[in-house]
């Protein structure tokens, strides 16, 4: 799925009781990624999950106008957490062979990894990061990937996750406060003013500095559910690319 209009999926801007403290273009940023995840999972879930029949088993979320590659988009989600190397799979046959990732999505894992195993010894693509990186996928870590347990590869997605980014974990005690304080003035029902030196409300517009933040260190959630699913997620503006090359690395299957 995609948003009609990118807004409806991210925050262009913000209205944010900011208090005496200064101005912090980190904290803006982490304030825009816990407005927008919450909303980005409970969507996906809506739209994959949405009873016990079982009909979509896999599915994703990203601000581009087409499913891409699905370790290059910002949320995936599997209803069975086993399939989890399916991202990859499908990662590997949209960028190699140049095939649309809405038309393989169905399509078994067995099948899937045979289409990996037809690819030339050492062939390697390049998922997108948005960072400008050009970290190389092969053919020869994909099918490493697919012969472990789906068990391994999400305990080290997890693992992944939970490495702290130290310029996040910098700006985390102001952009709580910044949260903290922007719902007391809503429930003050206080509105942005332009009068004044220190208006108790700001707009706050997303600029080039918030979106290169949130590309270099956006926190990505391994949300595993109570049914046997998993979903991954992180800001529109970031992709799940660096979170499987950081776990990939881990278990010695880059190459």
């Amino acid at each position: 799925m995609r948003p009609r209009y990118y807004e409806d999926l991210g925050r262009m801007r913000m209205d944010l009781a900011l208090g005496s403290g200064p101005r912090s273009v980190e904290a803006e940023a982490e304030v825009a990624w816990h407005m927008v995840l919450d909303d980005l999972e409970d969507l996906l879930l809506r739209v994959c999950a949405p009873d016990a029949s079982g009909r979509v088993s896999t599915g994703g979320c990203t601000s581009a106008w087409t499913w891409l590659a699905p370790v290059s988009m910002c949320a995936t989600y599997h209803a069975d957490a086993r399939d989890i190397a399916r991202d990859l799979a499908l990662s590997w046959i949209s960028l190699h062979d140049k095939e649309k990732v809405s038309l393989l999505a169905g399509v078994s894992l067995e099948a899937l990894h045979a289409r990996v195993d037809a690819a030339p010894a050492g062939a390697r693509v390049f998922p997108r990061d948005n960072s400008g990186r050009s970290l190389a996928l092969s053919r020869e870590t994909v099918l490493k990937a697919l012969a472990i347990p789906g068990s391994a590869l999400l305990e080290a997605l997890d693992a992944a996750a939970a490495v702290p980014d130290e310029a996040w974990r910098a700006s985390e005690l102001r952009a709580n406060e910044i949260m903290h304080l922007t719902a007391q003035s809503m429930a003050r029902g206080e509105q942005v003013t332009v009068t004044g030196k220190s208006p108790p409300v700001w707009r706050v517009e997303m600029t080039g500095e918030h979106v290169y933040f949130l590309v270099d260190h956006a926190p990505v959630h391994v949300r595993r559910r109570p049914s046997g699913g998993v979903m991954l997620a992180t800001h529109p503006y970031r992709t799940l690319w660096p979170l499987w090359s950081n776990a990939l690395s881990s278990l010695g299957l880059m190459s």
